[in-house]
């Protein structure tokens, strides 16, 4: 499976003893999420240090260190922006909710576009409509639906949702269903859940999503999303990069269709997200 290319941690924590307690040493903490603090450390124990920071003395915990080492005063301290991608893989969502007044419209393929968008902060819609040359607007496809979902603990999260979608008229309509969990941590997530999927009267086909995100750089993730069809004993991988600014980004990733359709490396798959 794709989703075992990465794995979620890549360094061990920081223990106590790896700590050198000088308060005449400038020293620049290299955290978990990128970003730096720049000090000297006065204390330590076995959970966290204690710094001294020109504007007061604050405590860091060992587990969110990744690297510790002495100061350049000519080198600027660097802060990683918020990945802007947090509640979503390429098409299905993670259990992290949109924040209330937080949205995004996504283009898939240039010609279908969404719109997601947070009600509150714990509720939010999504709806969508393509635009294919020379399909007439009665057969385009049309889409909506809804989820609901938050914080159960720290980094654990569950969401659940459905959406409707239809190319032609209620007579085709697709009916999905989803309930999804994500562990999150600072450089990325992993989402699984249960996916199913109606059509009229053919109901009860089902899919196991396995999921995850890793930021291995400020601009720059490896996202993967696959379904695993149990009843069918089928799998649709998909796996790329995603190019993140503050408020948008650009998937540039590739599809497995799986049913034994051969496609080599994959189906290209681009889309361009803008958040707001």
């Amino acid at each position: 499976m794709m989703i075992s290319l990465l794995p979620l941690h890549l360094v061990a924590q920081i223990s106590p003893e790896e700590v050198t307690v000088d308060s005449t040493k400038a020293i620049v903490l290299t955290l978990t999420d990128g970003s730096q603090l720049q000090g000297e450390i006065l204390s330590v124990t076995d959970t966290e240090l204690e710094l001294q920071k020109q504007a007061g003395r604050i405590f860091v915990r060992l587990d969110r260190i990744e690297v510790i080492h002495t100061a350049d005063p000519d080198a600027p301290l660097r802060r990683w922006f918020k990945n802007p991608n947090t509640s979503r893989l390429f098409v299905s969502p993670t259990a992290r909710p949109l924040q209330k007044g937080q949205g995004y419209y996504q283009n898939v393929y240039i010609f279908i576009s969404g719109l997601s968008y947070g009600i509150t902060d714990n509720f939010s819609v999504t709806g969508g409509i393509s635009m294919l040359p020379g399909v007439r607007i009665s057969n385009q496809l049309f889409f909506g639906g809804a989820r609901f979902g938050g914080a159960v603990s720290e980094n654990h999260y569950f969401s659940a949702g459905a959406v409707a979608a239809t190319a032609g008229g209620a007579d085709s309509a697709l009916y999905i269903g989803f309930g999804n969990y994500t562990y999150a941590h600072s450089r990325g997530s992993f989402t699984t859940g249960i996916t199913t999927f109606s059509v009229m009267d053919d109901v009860g086909a089902y899919s196991i999503l396995l999921g995850m995100d890793y930021r291995f750089s400020q601009r720059i993730a490896f996202v993967t999303e696959n379904h695993v069809f149990p009843q069918e004993s089928a799998t649709v991988l998909s796996y790329g990069l995603r190019f993140m600014g503050e408020q948008m980004s650009v998937d540039l990733a590739f599809l497995q269709p799986g049913a034994g359709i051969n496609v080599g490396f994959g189906i290209p798959f681009l889309d361009f997200v803008f958040n707001f």
